[in-house]
């Protein structure tokens, strides 16, 4: 959830400044592992990722964010990271996921 925006001009470049909260989105996966809502059948629900933060992981990375393979390599790096780990609704090992 974007919280703000500001925008300055410095030597003639726009500089654009957003300030995000995804706080909300953590709560959401949280409750939704609470309640094995992972769990639809043959699929999983795996992680909860905000759009905003699938564009950073994508330019962090280098890759387009319409490049499906180039994206699963980024999106199982990223939610085997820690730092990520409150997106993540099911706990289950993601190495079958991982682009091959």
């Amino acid at each position: 959830m974007k919280l703000s925006e500001q925008m300055t001009v410095e030597d003639g470049i726009l500089h654009i400044k957003q300030t995000h909260d995804y706080t909300p989105i953590a709560e959401k996966s949280k409750a939704l592992q609470s309640a094995e809502a992972w769990n639809m059948g043959e699929s999983r629900l795996v992680a909860n990722i905000p759009m905003k933060m699938w564009a950073e992981w994508a330019k962090k990375h280098g890759v387009r964010v319409d490049d499906h393979g180039a994206m699963k390599e980024v999106v199982h790096k990223e939610l085997t990271n820690p730092d990520n780990a409150h997106f993540r609704v099911w706990n289950g090992n993601l190495g079958r996921f991982q682009a091959k």
